[in-house]
């Protein structure tokens, strides 16, 4: 059984892990703040003080939780979409440079 303090914790590294993302995406570490805050329904500062884990961030509403992990779960999946593309890319750079040319034109002709 997993407690809400473990919940909190998770919670709190996977938003970690988004605004570090969004960070190095957008080139600020409070322009990550700004859009993964925006994308889970709160201010850029409470999410800051949560990340921190200072008492003065309140603990979340339910909502928030599954948004943090929602906007998670997606982020993973473009992670293992992003690899999986990167592999058939490799693969086909083994094959040598015709295979390189086929990924391409199918990749154009989709």
């Amino acid at each position: 059984m997993i407690t809400s303090a473990q919940v909190t914790d998770i919670t709190r590294l996977r938003a970690t892990e988004l605004v570090s993302h969004a960070a190095r995406k957008n080139g600020s570490l409070m322009r990550g703040y700004e859009v993964v805050a925006r994308s889970v329904g709160v201010s850029p500062g409470w999410l800051r003080r949560f990340i921190k884990n200072y008492e003065a961030a309140k603990e979340p509403k339910a909502t928030v939780y599954e948004n943090i992990r929602a906007n998670y779960e997606a982020f993973c999946n473009r992670v293992e979409q992003e690899n999986e593309k990167d592999e058939l890319r490799l693969q086909a750079l083994r094959r040598g440079p015709n295979a390189r040319t086929e990924i391409t034109t199918e990749k154009i002709g989709s």
